[in-house]
């Protein structure tokens, strides 16, 4: 684990392919060298059964006299012939025609030819016995009677071919590791080159400047899916912090104008207490000390909402119940008439508070904006629970509402802030509504103004991710 800490991805990557190549070269070379030393003693195991048959079957025809024959040369096979007891040589082939009995053999039912060669000890066939491999030995006929014919591979033994096999391996593998490990490091570092020139195109623009853009190579690779990838995310980063610029100075403006309208009634009060109207700034320190409280509390849940840290709960939620409260808790605190006629039941599955917070931020608002009357209703559309909030006042262009549904937006700033509004109920609305795949929307009425929400039935929290 230290190591990977210490190491780059581009010396583990080599180290991992080298130690595979490794592997790999060494299996290869076990599994080449067994081949050509089973190969090898195939071949030559084949030579000299082949050497023997031949000169048996010269032998067959051919007489022996008192001295020691000579036999023709069979590639690199020698042939020597033997009486039964193996004390004496009948015929050899002409490389070996001086040398002493070589070899005696044995009875073997495990033997292809039914005898093992056991080698002679002695001084004078030492030497001759170095230059022979790969021994057979088998009886045969000739004109001096039953007799013992012996195979050898003559010259460079199978043992010395393989190790001279296993040094050019053990030589050229290494070389080959040491080149493939050079190679490899090579085009790792061109692989991932794009990769750290994108490293150090997002380092310079993080503390820079976030408008700028990592340069697109253009084809459909890895790293051109992942420059893409990074100017997404750099856009997302614009846009979130352009986001978070504009809403802590629109916090700030908010906070400030209350704040401000507070510390002005006390300081003129605390200057001239004899002649301050003590009724007017205790409705003053009221007003705003509600708008303050409505404003962080709004804050908050929108600072819990873009944080996805809201825990929702998914019960049947009655829209027609939260109506009727709503009416009741309106009429108690305006002299306004509330119509509820239009509403119908209404039932959703989804987080109550919700709901219950998305209905009365509409309601108050159309509150603020009432002459005399709201109207409420709610009803089914298709998979759809619509819930209308109608006001008798002044009306808002429905073609450019949709801005009242951002954050700190006003029809009205100067009424807004005497009715105690933040600017920030609506956008609330919508971002619950989106949760439920809604929308909210100002739509026509001949008088006054209406606000239409619309919430799925059968989804819960479906529209984004809390």
């Amino acid at each position: 684990m230290r190591l990977r800490r210490e190491l780059s991805i581009r010396a583990r990557l080599t180290l991992f392919f080298v130690a595979s190549i490794a592997v790999v070269l060494m299996f290869t070379g076990v599994a080449l060298v067994s081949l050509v030393h089973r190969t090898l003693e195939h071949n030559a195991g084949s030579q000299v059964v082949s050497a023997m048959a031949q000169t048996e079957a010269q032998l067959a025809t051919q007489h022996l006299g008192d001295g020691v024959a000579s036999l023709p040369m069979h590639g690199d096979v020698v042939i020597q012939v033997t009486n039964p007891a193996g004390t004496r040589v009948w015929a050899a082939s002409s490389a070996i025609i001086d040398a002493p009995v070589l070899a005696r053999a044995t009875p073997s039912i495990a033997a292809s030819t039914g005898y093992d060669v056991v080698a002679s000890r002695g001084p004078r066939a030492q030497p001759v016995l170095s230059q022979l491999s790969q021994g057979l030995a088998q009886s045969l006929v000739t004109s001096r009677g039953p007799g013992l014919i012996f195979g050898y591979v003559y010259g460079t033994s199978i043992t010395h071919s393989v190790g001279v096999l296993l040094a050019s391996v053990a030589v050229s593998f290494p070389l080959l590791l040491l080149l493939s490990g050079g190679l490899i490091w090579l085009g790792i570092g061109l692989a991932l080159a794009p990769v750290e020139s994108i490293r150090r195109r997002v380092d310079v623009i993080a503390a820079r400047d976030l408008s700028e853009r990592v340069p697109l190579t253009g084809g459909d690779d890895e790293i051109a899916r992942l420059a893409r990838t990074v100017n997404q995310m750099l856009d997302r980063l614009e846009s979130s912090s352009t986001f978070q610029q504009e809403f802590v100075s629109n916090a700030s403006h908010e906070l400030r104008s209350p704040l401000t309208t507070l510390l002005a009634t006390a300081q003129r009060a605390a200057d001239d207490p004899a002649r301050a109207d003590w009724p007017t700034v205790a409705e003053v320190i009221l007003r705003e000390g509600r708008r303050l409280d409505g404003l962080i509390d709004n804050l908050f849940w929108l600072a819990r909402h873009d944080e996805r840290r809201l825990e929702l709960r998914r019960v049947d939620v009655d829209l027609d119940d939260i109506l009727f409260e709503e009416a009741t808790r309106i009429r108690t605190i305006y002299e306004l008439e509330v119509d509820t006629s239009g509403v119908q039941p209404t039932r959703v599955v989804g987080d109550p508070d919700l709901f219950t917070r998305m209905i009365r931020n509409v309601v108050d608002n159309a509150a603020r904006y009432a002459h005399h009357e709201l109207r409420l209703a709610s009803f089914y559309d298709d998979d759809s629970a619509v819930v209308h909030v109608a006001d008798d006042g002044d009306g808002v262009d429905v073609a450019t509402s949709g801005r009242f549904f951002e954050r700190f937006v006003r029809a009205d700033p100067s009424r807004t802030r005497q009715s105690g509004g933040t600017g920030l109920g609506l956008s609330i609305v919508t971002d619950i509504v989106r949760r439920y795949g809604g929308s909210a929307r100002f739509v026509e009425v001949p008088n006054g103004s209406m606000v239409e929400l619309r919430v799925r039935v059968d989804v819960a929290s479906g529209g984004e991710s809390a």
